[in-house]
């Protein structure tokens, strides 16, 4: 059975498209995170100061929060190949005016524009997922795409960084272009094989989509999107602040708390074997056991420091259940509405980027003033408030569906 699904997976998901959303994912995930180690080069190029160069971080944010509602229900109506393109295309335009920019005024464009790309890629390629592969194995395919957001962390940037370092920081924008370029053409390629093979009643159903705010009124779609933001919320706010109380605990600054930081990266990279496990244990039932985890950890994440070993397994295992509520949300999410799908995980996107930035600006204080570990008390309690949403969802669902299960026996 589990060879006849993995071999059905393949068949509805080619591997050159998934290799390419993968890749896509990797990055811009990568070109997201990868300014804060070129912010000194980039500060030195443009003769700002590093606070002025950092507002890169900002525009793109706000970016990928304005691209994902405003362009990503094109693929509702539409095609979502043809959104996977414009979002791409923009990206490839938007690095390389990175790349090339004479001023800082071309380099801020040139963010905004790659942030605004990202808005759309990402959540059309979890839409996507949702069009082409099946519930009951839905699962390993979204795991291995949101690992990319791992290997971005892990690989993208400390390679980014080393490439801006070792040769100018305008190469590992090129870098990350020829790779856009990459990806770009393998969608092309698979967009062509779809049109060959399209679906005219999927077509039909798209042209019905509606306005997008009529996502916010499927069932079960205000619930996940709110385990959503406190996932995320609860998540941003620890880790912003992880880098600084380990450098404050352990002598080696920056580098060995970038070396334990790992730990938590090579955990968020499970998710393709994690999510593999959820497929065959439920889903929705699996959210929950994670979340109430995750509420675990953040509230005794503080405390790990007294032992190494203790330390780097709490981090490895808050990646692996990070990773794996990621990959729960965007698969239960993906499968709210076929009709309405882009539009479902556009406010998915915008509930997690929302959460991303307000993540750090509201626990700020709070570790200023009380320490890490009440900013993981109350990160502990916003994830609390996501858990017992999934809870009472699955009970919920479970309900009906023995309700449906009697009537039809009847």
């Amino acid at each position: 059975m589990k060879e006849s699904l993995d071999s059905q997976a393949s068949k509805t998901f080619p591997i050159t498209l998934a290799i390419a959303l993968t890749l896509g994912v990797f990055a811009a995930g990568s070109e997201e995170l990868v300014i804060s180690p070129l912010l000194p080069d980039l500060s030195n190029s443009f003769q700002h100061s590093l606070d002025i160069l950092a507002l890169s971080i900002s525009i793109y944010g706000l970016a990928v929060l304005v691209g994902a509602p405003l362009l990503v229900p094109l693929g509702d109506r539409y095609s979502r190949e043809l959104c996977l393109i414009i979002g791409l295309s923009f990206f490839l335009i938007g690095t390389v005016m990175c790349a090339a920019a004479p001023n800082l005024a071309v380099f801020f464009a040139g963010r905004a524009i790659s942030g605004l790309a990202t808005g759309v890629f990402v959540p059309t390629a979890y839409a996507l997922v949702g069009d082409r592969v099946p519930y009951e194995y839905r699962g390993k395919v979204m795991g291995l795409i949101v690992s990319s957001w791992s290997l971005s962390l892990v690989l993208g940037v400390p390679i980014g960084a080393f490439i801006g370092q070792s040769l100018n920081w305008r190469w590992t924008f090129w870098i990350f272009a020829m790779m856009s370029l990459v990806v770009l053409l393998l969608v092309i390629l698979e967009s062509r094989k779809q049109d060959a093979a399209a679906d005219p009643k999927a077509s039909q159903a798209r042209e019905k989509s509606g306005s997008i705010w009529g996502a916010l009124k499927i069932d079960r779609v205000p619930a996940y999107l709110t385990v959503t933001f406190c996932n995320m919320l609860g998540f941003y706010g620890m880790y912003s602040f992880l880098g600084a109380y380990l450098q404050s605990l352990f002598s080696g600054g920056q580098s060995t708390a970038g070396l334990l930081i790992m730990a938590y990266g090579v955990g968020f990279s499970m998710s393709m074997f994690t999510g593999k496990l959820a497929d065959w244990f439920g889903k929705t039932r699996s959210l929950f056991f994670v979340l109430g985890g995750i509420t675990l950890v953040l509230a005794l994440l503080p405390y790990a420091p007294f032992s190494w070993t203790l330390l780097i397994f709490a981090l490895f295992i808050w990646g692996a259940m990070q990773s794996l509520s990621v990959t729960l949300l965007s698969t239960v999410l993906s499968d709210c509405s076929q009709t309405h799908r882009g539009k479902v995980m556009a406010f998915y996107s915008l509930a997690s980027n929302l959460a991303v930035m307000l993540g750090s600006a509201l626990m700020g204080p709070v570790y200023v003033h009380f320490g890490y570990h009440t900013v993981g008390l109350v990160c502990a309690l916003i994830t609390l408030v996501g858990f017992l949403i999934s809870f009472v969802s699955y009970k919920r669902e479970k309900t009906l569906q023995q309700k449906h299960k009697n009537t039809f026996e009847t």
